[in-house]
């Protein structure tokens, strides 16, 4: 159930703003808020080197009275993101004014330490019910198939836990798995679980395991990595092309799975700049009202040294949104004409081009 709770806290956090009847906000509320944002700021945000700065810059634009005369409390959340933006140079930076998800989010916890002290018998069957909705979804496998001149296409838009999707991983993997190119599009894709990436991206890689990226999270103050996998669950998808369709709704895991493959050298990248969302972040209450987004956690790959923060995936061949399959698909075709021996397949794929070009 941790993992609904996950969403559902996430969900809740993009609904509108509950109305409840409060006077203008104060000057001392807002000086309370300013500082238990440096508060937080202190102790969670990921780039320890930036903190002292960051602060010292919150409190000489407060003292300046830019606030003074906003009365407003969604209108100074609205200004102040605005200014933490400019101030970190980090897209993440917000200030949330939602006072029904810090109610919620408080009665949630409440509700949850008094399960974990009270000893309940199920009645009921446990439904776990992320799985029943994966599964509805088809694990984020939307369409698989193949192309005429044998060139895979797999449209995929969630990455959901490896020990849920794997077999469907592998099952799509079997399927397009004697084609001559593949076209994975991730243009939907709004991310999802680790190592669920490392795992599709392990078919495309050679059998020895590989550091596939690194993290550090400032929570535990820890470095992590993940490897590629020595087995997979099918024959690997090896020295055939990889084209990867990406674009500005490819978002957090799907862009680290098209950046890893790009700068190893496996797949061409075509579509339009991704979102650029690499760090995690965390909501942190900060009093009865407002809430505060921090990154808490940056990537590192291991042949960039850096991460896809701020600057997106940056597509090998950019293309206008409407063409980057029919692109993909051009391309592809262009490799297998210029690979082909025979006379009979190679007429067959300036045909299929033909057709794909009159479209």
């Amino acid at each position: 159930m941790k993992l609904l709770k996950r969403l559902s806290l996430a969900t809740l956090l993009f609904l509108p703003v509950l109305l409840f009847s409060q006077a203008s906000i104060t000057t001392k509320e807002k000086a309370a808020i300013m500082e238990g944002v440096k508060a937080q700021i202190e102790a969670n945000f990921v780039f320890i080197d930036r903190i002292e700065s960051t602060n010292r810059s919150i409190d000489s634009l407060y003292n300046t009275g830019k606030y003074a005369d906003i009365s407003d409390y969604k209108d100074f959340a609205t200004t102040f993101t605005a200014d933490l933006v400019i101030i970190t140079r980090d897209k993440h930076f917000a200030l949330v004014y939602n006072p029904g998800l810090i109610a919620s989010r408080r009665a949630w916890r409440e509700r949850a330490n008094q399960e974990e002290e009270e000893e309940v018998e199920e009645e009921e069957e446990y439904i776990d019910w992320n799985l029943w909705y994966a599964q509805k979804e088809n694990f984020g496998f939307e369409k698989v198939e193949i192309l005429d001149g044998n060139v895979g296409y797999i449209k995929f838009d969630f990455w959901q836990p490896l020990q849920w999707v794997q077999a469907t991983m592998d099952a799509t993997m079997s399927f397009v798995g004697h084609t001559d190119a593949l076209i994975i599009d991730l243009r939907e894709n709004g991310g999802g679980y680790s190592p669920s990436d490392s795992y599709l991206g392990s078919y495309f890689l050679e059998g020895e395991p590989i550091l596939w990226s690194s993290s550090y999270n400032r929570r535990t103050d820890e470095f992590s990595s993940d490897s590629t996998f020595s087995e997979v669950g099918g024959a690997r998808y090896l020295d055939k092309p990889l084209y990867i369709l990406v674009g500005e709704n490819t978002f957090s895991l799907a862009e680290k799975f098209a950046y890893c493959l790009k700068h190893f050298g496996r797949a061409t990248i075509v579509g339009q700049t991704s979102a650029g969302a690499a760090h995690a972040i965390d909501f942190l209450e900060v009093d009865d009202n407002y809430g505060v987004q921090v990154p808490v956690m940056y990537n590192i790959h291991p042949v960039t040294k850096t991460d896809w923060e701020g600057t997106g995936v940056i597509p090998h061949i950019k293309t206008e949104k409407e063409d980057t399959l029919k692109e993909a698909y051009r391309q592809a075709l262009d490799h297998l004409i210029e690979q082909s021996d025979y006379e009979k397949m190679t007429n067959r794929y300036r045909e299929i081009k033909a057709t794909l070009n009159n479209k």
